[in-house]
């Protein structure tokens, strides 16, 4: 009997630091399988590759077990025997220590085979997926900050490319979600889509600062530090590009909550001109602000 959308489970999804959390939604995820896999950690997936495979072969041992004949060799077979037996049949492997002994040893002999070579099918196709997925490894600064730039208030942020690589036509967009307060009651959480100095970068190899003013049309005109804590407000940067080696778009995406905004501060300087025509990026100071005299 399927079950109810009252009694189907909690559907979580982590958004910064926020957990939301759905329900009544029902959908079994057995249904969409290679989605979860890729969604698994590493550990968590290597953890069930090797739990169904101590499965399989303990029921395909017990299998070989039900019948005294069906597993032949130098001595009776012990269920340790058996089991390793079906680890070798599972592997299509032999060793020559043991070997179906009847029609029915056969008939479960090939069907574990038939078994291992789509498990390892899927393992290895899965893995490659896994391997293969394309993306960005970009950093983001710890704190984004708000100072003035160019006489106006702006909202900054500065993110690198970890690969060094050719990150050609990169966009980035910037998304600020803050709760919805109507007389002194809270109405929701809303997105706001923020504007930007500039929205692509044609070469990114090292890194890029991100501005948005902070003027009549920001999300942020008028609010305090008091205001962006009493609305929860978080910053959701998204940066996509063609990267060169994989030869496809990757994105990243990064969520900062409103505490970790640095208001009057400014970026550490991370250029420097070590020879003519010769410039060194020093990534140790990449996160590194200091504060700036607050305008009157």
């Amino acid at each position: 009997m399927p079950s109810s959308p009252r009694n189907a489970p909690a559907v979580k999804l982590q958004i910064g630091r926020r957990s939301v959390s759905g329900t009544g939604l029902v959908r079994s995820r057995y249904n969409d399988i290679f989605h979860m896999c890729m969604s698994l950690s590493w550990p968590r997936l290597l953890g069930c590759y090797g739990l169904l495979f101590v499965v399989i072969n303990l029921v395909f041992a017990g299998l070989f077990w039900l019948d005294d004949g069906a597993v032949i060799g130098q001595h009776p077979p012990r269920w340790i025997d058996l089991f390793f037996f079906s680890t070798e049949v599972f592997g299509t492997v032999s060793f020559g220590g043991y070997q179906p002994g009847s029609a029915y040893g056969h008939a479960v002999a090939s069907l574990e085979i038939l078994f291992g070579i789509a498990g390892y099918a899927f393992m290895t196709g899965l893995t490659f997926a896994r391997f293969t997925r394309p993306k960005a490894e970009l950093m983001f600064a710890h704190h984004p900050i708000i100072a003035m730039h160019e006489g106006k208030l702006t909202l900054i942020t500065r993110v690198a490319n970890q690969r060094h690589n050719y990150l050609t036509d990169a966009h980035v967009k910037l998304w600020i979600i803050a709760n919805e307060i109507v007389d002194g009651q809270h109405r929701g959480r809303r997105f706001f889509r923020a504007s930007l100095l500039r929205e692509d970068n044609p070469l990114l190899i090292l890194s890029w600062l991100i501005y948005h003013v902070i003027d009549e049309s920001s999300p942020l005109f008028g609010m305090t530090a008091a205001d962006l804590e009493r609305r929860a407000v978080d910053l959701a940067y998204i940066v996509s590009g063609y990267d060169e080696n994989f030869a496809q778009e990757v994105r990243a995406r990064h969520v900062y909550e409103q505490e970790t905004i640095r208001w009057h501060h400014a970026y550490a300087d991370t250029v420097r001109e070590t020879a003519p025509g010769q410039v060194e990026v020093d990534f140790s100071r990449f996160h590194e602000t200091y504060p700036l005299e607050a305008p009157g």
